[in-house]
Parts: structure tokens; C-alpha cells; sequence
């Protein structure tokens, strides 16, 4: 997965910015209004957590999801749009948007069992799978089942990229600036050879049995002799 040069590193540009978001530093919101007035904003947000709009003082963001920053914003614009809490039947009313133009970069440090450790730069919408791509994923000692995202020196998420390549659950954690991402050394491997699906080299954890590992080999070939099962 980690070797195929298709896979981008990066994630697209013009994507629709993920519902756990947090604002910060960097980012550039594109504020629009329509209806019975119509304008628009750009604003970024400074170093202070804080986005400045003309004839509105400052409206700090700096943490809020889209969600909760469309709600300050609206706040802030309803002093010089009155039209903002009128009734949507009315002629007077004021609509507003308020969108993500541009997402702000983030440095994240990979270390650990990893093919190329060290400090990245990536937009702050990346993944951990993107981050993993971009330093070729973990060595032929690395987990797969327990990569860990440290956040503030605390453990933040632990990842089973397992959970992706058999059952297609993306990891979908955002990162932060200055987020580590640790690739420990693996702790149980099993050879599989024979008549399955697929053979080669699975990580276990402790509590998985025989029945999980054939999930991952995608069950025994339609050639196989299917009374017994050889464990060295």
C-alpha cells in the first residue's frame, strides 16, 4: 500500500472540510452575505486566535468547528446586518455563509519503526494515512495494529490501519501542529502459507483468534481441504 506511487500524500484541495475541524492560526474563511444586503468577507485568522471584519470588533475562533464559528460570526454580524434574525419570510432578511478558503499548515513528526522519521509539513486537513504516505509508511519491524498520535505529550488516538485494509474503516483523525506520530515495533506475527486467499506475513494482538486472522487472509481457497488447519 505504502509503496504504490499513485497514493497522494496530500489531500485535495476542494474538499468539504470535516465536521470535527478546529480552526486555528493560518486559516482564511471566506465570509459571504446575500439577500437584503449582499458582501463579502475574507478573513484570517492571526496569531491571537482572532478574525477582524470592518465596523465588527474582533471575533475570537481560534478552536471552533465551522459549526460553532458560523454561530460567533452571526453574532458578530447581526450589529450591522439587522436582517440577520429577521424571519426568513421577510424581505428584510440577511443570509450568510461562512466557508473554509483556505487551510493552514501544520508541522507533524513522525518517528519510531518508520521508512523516512522526521518532521513534515502538510495542510492542516491531513490524516495519518496521509502522513504515513508521505514518510513511506512503517519499516518491516513496524506495527500496522498500534500506531500512536501523541498530542501535547499525551496519547491522543491509537490506529489499527487493519481496521483499513480489511474492513475499509478510514481512520479519519485531523491533525494539529505539532501532533507525533510514534510507529512502535510489532509484537505478534504470523506466517501464512497454504491454501488461503492470501498468504503471507499478519500482526495479531493478544486477543484475536484463529477466526480473525482468516478474516485477514480472506478465508481458505475453494482448493482447500477444509477438516484441519496446521499450527507450528
Amino acid at each position: 500500500f505504502f509503496n504504490n506511487k499513485n497514493i497522494s500524500e496530500t489531500p485535495e484541495l476542494f474538499i468539504a472540510t470535516p465536521s470535527d475541524y478546529r480552526l486555528g492560526p493560518g486559516d482564511e474563511l471566506m465570509i459571504s452575505i446575500w439577500g437584503a444586503s449582499e458582501n463579502e468577507y475574507t478573513a484570517l485568522v492571526s496569531r491571537e486566535g482572532v478574525i477582524k471584519i470592518d465596523r465588527i470588533g474582533p471575533v475570537y475562533l481560534s478552536g471552533n468547528t465551522i459549526l460553532s464559528a458560523k454561530k460567533k460570526i452571526g453574532r458578530a454580524l447581526s450589529k450591522i446586518y439587522s436582517g440577520i434574525n429577521s424571519s426568513s419570510e421577510l424581505y428584510q432578511k440577511v443570509f450568510f455563509e461562512v466557508n473554509l478558503a483556505k487551510s493552514r499548515s501544520i508541522i507533524v513528526n513522525l518517528i519510531g519503526e518508520i521508512e523516512r522519521p522526521g518532521a513534515y509539513t502538510f495542510s492542516s486537513m491531513s490524516s495519518v494515512l496521509n502522513a504515513l504516505s508521505a514518510a513511506g509508511g512503517p519499516t518491516e519491524n513496524g506495527s500496522f495494529r498500534s500506531i500512536k498520535v501523541l498530542r501535547n505529550g499525551k496519547l491522543y488516538k491509537t490506529v489499527d490501519l487493519y481496521n483499513y485494509f480489511v474492513k475499509g474503516l478510514y481512520p479519519s483523525i485531523t491533525l494539529r501542529d505539532q501532533d507525533v506520530i510514534l510507529v512502535p515495533s510489532y509484537k505478534n506475527r504470523v506466517f501464512v502459507s497454504g491454501e488461503f486467499k492470501t498468504v503471507g506475513v499478519f500482526e495479531f494482538l493478544n486477543q484475536e483468534k484463529i477466526s480473525d486472522l482468516l478474516s485477514f487472509t480472506g478465508g481458505l481457497s475453494s482448493f482447500a481441504y477444509k477438516e484441519e488447519l496446521f499450527i507450528e
